[in-house]
């Protein structure tokens, strides 16, 4: 089956009932039926079909989905409108030749530049002596990079810590018998750049409960980015390599995934390639909160209020919003006041492509969130942290974006 005939076997599964329009981000902002689920896969099957041509504003409709996938947790007819979208925006991108977009060029450079070791680590260098020496505040305030597209990069930039060089192995005692079990942990492109302390706290963790870590050099980007943006061949190499990557580890169970969305992407590798991982993966939230804790580890108490965001990818693809709420729960005293569950515009890099319909959905979440004005913010995906510590100051009465592993480790104690 070719891959036109495979998407309209798909799309077909659609009956048009609408469950899940008031569902759609886009819908609700733009009460525009062709930015509905509903609306997009009949675009595609008329694009397919051959009753529309190819073009931009087909291709418009389509890049202006978030792919949070809300649509699919509502639908009746279980129809896969992400792989729908993936493969669609896959085929466009080979019929379809777009106008220069400097956002667009921005992101492509970026994702090149992050699938470079050597690139990203002197990238993330030169912005961290650029921010120790105020040059970065300098340029955000001065706004001087609008011209060239730069700017909303720039202020989507965090305070950057230290990086950190992990090792290939974190063992989980001195003698086998300590040891529970044997797992792999998936850093993505990004993290160890600029979430540092979540990957630090989730080894630190996994060591407690017994379980030795691997950390793999060889990884590489999970893929959803390129995915997402219609790169389906750059998808699927990065998948391959992952595979081989991991699968070359002796005795180890598990792949933890750091951040929702990568997570999600890995266990989605079948529909780019027969090759599979042979561990299984989860999601580091997924995982803490099914394994079996030791009696001798504790919580500290945090008397504080705290907001949940919770992540499209961790409550429409994998499902476990309800292990995040039993994690943050482990955490006496924590006051949970505030629940988000709708998108928060961040969206890969979606972001940076889509900037006015990212920032419409980034404010109603700011205002739900900080409502009942958390000391914290709890977020579980990379993406979703920093498209909200971008409108979040460093003011002492700002709530701090934090993922729920490194509170974990925060208030960890042992008997």
């Amino acid at each position: 089956m070719d891959s036109s005939a495979h998407i309209l076997a798909l799309a077909d599964r659609c009956v048009k009932c609408g469950l899940c329009l008031p569902q759609c981000p886009t819908y609700n902002l733009a009460e525009n039926e062709n930015e509905s689920p509903r609306g997009r896969i009949a675009l595609i099957q008329g694009w397919l079909t051959g009753q529309l041509e190819p073009s931009a504003t087909l291709t418009q409709h389509l890049d202006q989905c978030l792919l949070c996938r809300r649509c699919e947790r509502v639908c009746p007819s279980q129809v896969p409108y992400g792989e729908i979208m993936d493969q669609s925006k896959a085929l466009l991108a080979d019929n379809v030749k777009t106008g220069f977009s400097l956002r667009t060029c921005i992101s492509n450079i970026s994702l090149k530049l992050l699938l470079s070791k050597t690139l990203s680590n002197f990238l993330f260098s030169g912005l961290r002596f650029l921010q120790r020496v105020k040059i970065i505040s300098l340029v955000k305030k001065s706004k001087i990079l609008n011209l060239t597209g730069l700017q909303r990069l720039i202020s989507y930039l965090p305070a950057l810590d230290k990086s950190i060089n992990t090792k290939n192995s974190y063992p989980a005692g001195n003698t086998k018998n300590q040891e529970k079990g044997k797992v792999a942990l998936f850093t993505g492109c990004v993290s160890k750049q600029l979430d540092p302390k979540t990957v630090q706290a989730s080894i630190k963790l996994l060591n407690l409960l017994g379980y030795s870590v691997y950390v793999p050099e060889q990884q590489t980007c999970c893929g959803a980015l390129h995915l997402h943006d219609g790169k389906m061949q750059q998808a699927t190499k990065l998948a391959n390599k992952n595979i081989r990557t991991f699968n070359q580890l002796k005795n180890t169970t598990t792949i933890i995934s750091l951040v929702n969305g990568c997570t999600s992407q890995l266990r989605e590798y079948s529909q780019l390639t027969k090759d599979q991982f042979i561990p299984q993966v989860k999601d580091i939230v997924e995982f803490l909160s099914e394994v079996e804790w030791p009696d001798n580890i504790e919580f500290k108490a945090l008397n504080k209020i705290v907001a949940l965001q919770i992540p499209c990818s961790l409550q429409n693809s994998l499902r476990a919003e309800n292990k995040l709420m039993h994690l943050i729960k482990t955490i006496p005293g924590i006051s949970i006041e505030t629940i988000y569950n709708k998108c928060c515009g961040a969206a890969g890099s979606y972001f940076l492509r889509q900037p006015t319909l990212s920032d419409q959905l980034k404010k109603l979440a700011i205002t739900q969130l900080t409502s009942s004005s958390p000391e914290y913010i709890i977020s579980s995906n990379l993406g979703c942290a920093l498209q909200l510590k971008s409108s979040l100051s460093d003011a002492a009465d700002m709530p701090r974006v934090i993922h729920p592993v490194e509170l974990l480790a925060q208030q960890i104690t042992q008997k």
